[in-house]
């Protein structure tokens, strides 16, 4: 097994050993190795974002983002490095971060921060083209746990949008809030996008989707070819959503549709036929 997948097979482990819930989130935005391969989970979600007209988080905060650009660049100080938690696909790229790196004067530096390579080498491409006096570096990592980064770089903006914080829960998103201040410079500035919408029917023609289900289930795909696993069906599991209002959250759940016995790392595993797993979560606190 190699370095990258060591963190991976551990959050794994505790998901199905249910010592830990809704730690499965950061893997999701797998790309293919091969022409045939059944790991397309950043496919599956250009599909969610660009061609579901219910899934309104996108478009929104793309029209959000651009129309406070210039208001949100007057806080960065000058000669600033950028660092973006999770910079998302191109076209988010393009139509989220560049407006809001172009406003800012005398840009010094971007980092991208993800564990999805596909969107690290986008995003660097986009800069070199758009903002060639720009230095770019790109960190291949899980963001939520490598905040002390941030102590490397001069004067550091993070810039954390598509409300990817949601996908914490509430203790680690207190943790990260606490957390964060400790290794930013006195001019150092944090911006969170967060979706506060309450309204329910929203929500589920959002979420209840077979193209966020494709989304969410591909990850069983992505265990089955990255971890040494065995006697894994990574197809016996549907999709289950559930809006829990009084925590405003959105759970993304599979349900096992057969007993299964497999072994992950030589670790014994049995799941249960309508066992469910909570591999998600989408926070909507209100404002």
């Amino acid at each position: 097994m190699n370095s990258k997948n060591l963190d991976f097979c551990k959050n794994v482990k505790s998901f199905f050993l249910k010592e830990k819930e809704a730690n499965l989130g950061a893997y999701l935005y797998s790309t293919p190795l091969t022409k045939d391969d059944n790991v397309r989970g950043e496919e599956y979600y250009r599909k969610v974002i660009y061609e579901e007209p219910d899934y309104y988080l996108y478009q929104d905060e793309m029209v959000l983002i651009k129309a406070v650009a210039n208001q949100l660049s007057a806080h960065v100080p000058t000669q600033a490095t950028v660092v973006e938690f999770g910079p998302g696909t191109q076209k988010a790229f393009v139509g989220k971060t560049l407006p809001f790196l172009k406003a800012i004067p005398q840009l010094h530096q971007y980092i991208a921060i993800d564990l999805c390579e596909k969107y690290l080498l986008d995003s660097a491409e986009i800069i070199k083209n758009e903002l060639p006096q720009v230095e770019v570096q790109t960190q291949q990592k899980d963001f939520f746990n490598q905040i002390y980064l941030l102590e490397d770089y001069t004067s550091p903006v993070v810039f954390f949008k598509g409300s990817t914080i949601s996908n914490l829960s509430q203790e680690q998103c207190i943790n990260f809030l606490r957390t964060i201040p400790q290794f930013l410079t006195p001019d150092g500035l944090l911006i969170v996008g967060l979706d506060a919408n309450q309204d329910e029917n929203s929500l589920k023609s959002a979420y209840d989707t077979k193209a966020v289900s494709d989304f969410i289930l591909n990850i069983f795909h992505r265990i089955h070819r990255d971890l040494p696993i065995k006697e894994f069906d990574p197809n016996a599991f549907t999709y289950k959503y559930e809006w829990i209002p009084n925590v405003h959250c959105v759970k993304h759940k599979a349900i096992s549709t057969k007993k299964q016995q497999f072994k992950l790392d030589n670790t014994p595993i049995i799941l249960e036929q309508k066992e469910e797993f909570h591999i998600m979560s989408s926070f909507k606190y209100p404002v």
